[in-house]
């Protein structure tokens, strides 16, 4: 399987109106479309900030 580095960004609200930034930056399949990255990335912000309102997000491949 080959693999890509990917890096992320996701801008939320949380339930308390505090902005905040979730960064982050790993190793995945390669080929994977930008939908299902950022679904990803989209979700893992929301489980560490629960009810928090996705504001902006993007993901990049990194070399």
């Amino acid at each position: 399987m080959t693999t890509q580095r990917y890096e992320a960004q996701v801008d939320i609200r949380t339930t308390s109106g505090e902005q905040v930034t979730v960064q982050a930056d790993g190793v995945g399949p390669a080929g994977v479309s930008g939908d299902q990255l950022l679904s990803g990335v989209e979700a893992a912000a929301q489980a560490q900030y629960p009810g928090a309102t996705i504001e902006g997000s993007r993901v990049r491949t990194a070399h």
